[in-house]
């Protein structure tokens, strides 16, 4: 479905939906946010559908995101959380996709109410309110969620292999809960502005390995395919063959070329069937169109390539069913 009116109107009176020719979209990262969470007022961010600098700064200066990247136009958020659930919903219609959501508990329901046949709701185990594992198998069992994401260990400076994750892994593996994990880069600057406990080092895909080797039945994704560590993330994607990963993030915050440089890589050591896309779309709804066209502009790509990417791969590894897939296409 697709809306016809703008996304300040959609779900007013008046406002139709109709049958959307674009074929469908699974969204494997995307975030149930408040603008309040990103600061007063929200930070602007650079896409690469333009020229991205990242410029050398003095120490003695502040770090401020236009002090460490910089672009010709940069992105505004909306002016409200209702005109950014409305944008981002506005969005999911166009280009027909579902979306696997994380977030606090009560943005992802709310957001999974507003739109259930949008919202996959997620919920990370080791962020926003942290919850015992007997909780969250509660929480799985009223299906108030459907995947364990986006796991951000690195932001806390742990890698997956922790020893405070391992029942959470255990959890996941046992109910089959699928599992996405942030390994690669965060904000630029992210040490020094909101983020004391990252670290770079942590990107790398081997600090998952003793995880998967402990829980060989375990379903997991590397958010961002541990960028820009690709070699490491090739290693692991031959090494265990149940480990995907998406593309979130990097189809917008990184510049083009060099994304594309990433992908082609990935996708001609041979994984082109486990690559899953995603935005990363946080409080600027406009991050969507920029991730989709940067799928379609990558000219390196079949036909086929492309609609694994935006929806076959990550349809098997949901391990959607027959129906659900047609109904997504509108069979």
């Amino acid at each position: 479905m697709v809306a016809v009116c703008s996304p300040a109107l959609l779900g007013a009176a008046g406002c139709q939906l109709q049958s959307s020719p674009a074929l469908p979209i699974i969204d494997m990262h995307l975030h149930a946010h408040a603008l309040s969470m990103y600061g007063t007022p929200p930070p602007a961010v650079c896409t690469n559908d333009q020229d991205i600098l990242f410029p050398g700064l003095d120490p003695r200066d502040p770090v401020t995101p236009q002090r460490v990247k910089s672009c010709p136009r940069p992105l505004s958020a909306p002016a409200s959380d209702e005109e950014l659930v409305k944008e981002t919903l506005y969005k999911l219609a166009r280009y027909n996709i579902r979306a696997v959501t994380s977030g606090p508990l009560d943005q992802v329901s709310k957001w999974h109410e507003t739109a259930p046949d949008r919202i996959i709701p997620a919920l990370p185990f080791d962020d926003y309110d942290r919850r015992e594992p007997d909780a969250l198998r509660q929480l799985f069992k009223e299906r108030r969620f459907a995947v364990f994401a986006e796991i951000s260990a690195q932001y806390h400076g742990l890698s997956p292999a922790d020893e405070s994750l391992e029942p959470y892994f255990a959890l996941a593996e046992e109910l089959d809960i699928p599992v996405g994990i942030h390994l690669g880069e965060g904000p630029p600057g992210a040490s020094y502005r909101g983020y004391p406990n990252y670290r770079a080092r942590l990107s790398s895909a081997f600090g998952l390995e003793d995880v998967l080797v402990r829980h060989p039945r375990l379903r997991v994704y590397v958010m961002h395919y541990g960028s820009p560590l690709v070699e490491d993330m090739m290693s692991m994607l031959l090494a265990h063959p149940q480990l995907y990963v998406d593309v979130a993030g990097n189809n917008w915050m990184l510049p083009r070329t060099q994304f594309h440089d990433h992908l082609r890589r990935l996708v001609e050591a041979g994984f082109a069937k486990r690559i899953m896309f995603g935005s990363d779309a946080m409080i600027w709804p406009g991050t969507i169109d920029i991730a989709v066209q940067a799928i379609e502009a990558a000219t390196f790509l079949s036909q086929e390539q492309k609609r694994d990417i935006f929806y076959g791969n990550a349809a098997r590894f949901l391990r959607l069913s027959e129906a659900e897939i047609a109904r997504h296409y509108g069979h």
